[in-house]
């Protein structure tokens, strides 16, 4: 799965089956950096799939 992770106007993504990141809490740690959300600040978290089509 991917992670979109909210709080306020702040959004953070991360895509699936990225290269190094192994654990669900690396996702979630990874977007939250990239939307600048402290981990102790509330957010809500939403999971989705991707299809790829070759």
């Amino acid at each position: 799965y991917g992670v979109i992770v909210t709080s306020g106007w702040r959004r953070g993504l991360l895509l699936p089956d990225l290269e190094g990141v192994d654990t669900p809490r690396q996702q979630v740690d990874i977007a939250l950096r990239k939307a600048g959300i402290p981990a102790s600040e509330p957010y809500s978290l939403e999971r989705f799939r991707v299809d790829r089509h070759v």
